[in-house]
C-alpha cells in the first residue's frame, strides 16, 4: 500500500472515504462529462436541437485555450444557436452554474440547458501527496435545466469569497503567473513526507479545515436568514464533501439533526465541483429528497468561495431553476 495501511486506515477514518474512482490514463474530465450527457440525453430522450445553453464547470479542462465547452458542444453534436459557457469555479461550482443558467432564462436567453460539472484531479496529484490522494475521486453529474413551475425549483442564492484564502488551494505553475520549466517540476517533501511539485494541486489542510468549520456555518445562517427560513423548516441540508469529519463538524454546529443530515463520499470521494450535483442525486435516489421537500445545499472550497441554494422539489422531481422538466443526474462515471 502507498502510504502504509496504518496511515491509510487512519485517513480513512477521519475522512470517511474509503474508495474513489479514478480515470485510466489518457482519459479527462471532458470524456466523463460526454459520457454523463450522453447517458442522460438518451435516457430523457431529450432532442438536442432543444438545448440552447450548455454550461461546463470545470477546473480540468482539456485546454487552457480554448474552453472545454467548445469542445462538448461539438462532440454532443448541439445546435449553432446553442450558447457555451466554461466556469472554473472549484467547489462551489453548483451553484453558480444554476444561477448563471436562472440569469439566462430570466433574460429570455435560454429555455432549455444542460449543465455539466465535471473534474479529473487525479491527473494533476501527485501520487505520494496523501493529502489529497487519499481524498478526491474524479467524476461528473450531467444536469438538464428547463423553465419553471410556480413555486417548485430554486428558490433562492448566497454567494461569497474570503479571497484572503485563495493559495490554500492552488496549483501554483499552472498558467502564466509561474511558467513551468525545470524549478517547477523539482519534488519537495514537506515535514509529514507528502510530495509534490510546483505543477501539482497543493491544499493547506490546516487553513481550509479553519476555514470549513468556522466559515461555513456563519455562511448557512446568513443564508437561512437571507431565505426567510430555519434548518427546523428544512428537510434536508446537503454540504459540499469534501470529508466526514469536516461535514459532521459543521452539521454540528449548525445543529442540524441527524434526520436531515446526508453522506455520499465513502465510495467515491471528495469529486470538487461534482460533489455537490452527486450527493443531491443520490440523496434522490435514496429516497431522501421527495416531491414537496425543502432542502438547502451550501457548496464551498477554493477561492476561497462559496455559494448556497434553496431548492423546493417539484412534483416531478427536483427543478432547480423551477421547471416542468425535473434535474436529471447521470450516475457517476469513473472507473475505480
Amino acid at each position: 500500500m502507498r502510504f502504509g495501511e496504518k496511515n491509510v486506515q487512519s485517513i480513512a477514518k477521519l475522512s470517511g472515504i474509503r474508495e474513489r474512482r479514478i480515470v485510466e490514463p489518457g482519459m479527462t474530465a471532458a470524456d466523463l462529462a460526454f459520457a454523463a450527457a450522453q447517458r442522460l440525453l438518451k435516457e430523457r430522450n431529450i432532442p438536442r436541437e432543444t438545448i440552447d445553453l450548455l454550461v461546463v464547470a470545470t477546473q480540468t479542462g482539456d485546454y487552457q485555450i480554448p474552453g472545454t465547452s467548445f469542445v462538448l458542444h461539438e462532440r454532443l453534436g448541439l445546435s449553432k444557436h446553442c450558447a457555451t459557457y466554461d466556469l472554473n469555479q472549484g467547489c462551489a461550482a453548483y451553484p453558480y452554474a444554476l444561477a448563471l443558467v436562472q440569469g439566462f432564462f430570466a433574460m429570455g436567453a435560454a429555455k432549455r440547458a444542460l449543465v455539466l460539472n465535471t473534474d479529473a484531479l487525479s491527473g494533476i496529484i501527485h501520487p505520494m501527496d496523501r493529502t489529497l490522494v487519499t481524498l478526491h475521486g474524479d467524476g461528473a453529474v450531467a444536469t438538464l435545466l428547463d423553465t419553471a413551475a410556480e413555486n417548485e425549483g430554486l428558490l433562492g442564492f448566497h454567494f461569497g469569497t474570503d479571497s484572503s484564502g485563495w493559495r490554500y488551494l492552488c496549483m501554483p505553475a499552472s498558467g502564466a503567473r509561474q511558467p513551468k520549466n525545470e524549478d517547477t517540476r523539482r519534488e519537495i517533501a514537506d515535514d509529514t513526507g507528502n510530495v509534490r511539485t510546483a505543477e501539482h494541486f497543493q491544499m493547506n489542510g490546516q487553513a481550509i479545515f479553519h476555514f470549513a468549520i468556522h466559515q461555513v456555518p456563519e455562511v448557512v445562517n446568513a443564508a437561512l436568514k437571507q431565505f426567510g427560513v430555519t434548518i427546523a423548516g428544512l428537510d434536508l441540508l446537503v454540504l459540499h464533501q469534501a470529508n466526514k469529519f469536516m461535514i459532521e463538524q459543521i452539521y454540528k454546529k449548525l445543529g442540524v439533526p441527524v434526520e436531515k443530515q446526508f453522506f455520499y463520499l465513502e465510495e467515491v470521494g471528495n469529486l470538487s465541483g461534482a460533489s455537490s450535483p452527486a450527493v443531491l442525486s443520490e440523496a434522490v435516489r435514496q429516497g431522501r429528497v421527495k416531491p414537496g421537500a425543502l432542502v438547502l445545499l451550501a457548496a464551498f472550497g477554493v477561492g476561497l468561495s462559496w455559494g448556497v441554494m434553496l431548492l423546493r422539489v417539484g412534483s416531478k422531481g427536483i427543478a432547480p431553476v423551477g421547471g416542468s422538466v425535473d434535474l436529471t443526474l447521470a450516475d457517476l462515471q469513473g472507473l475505480s
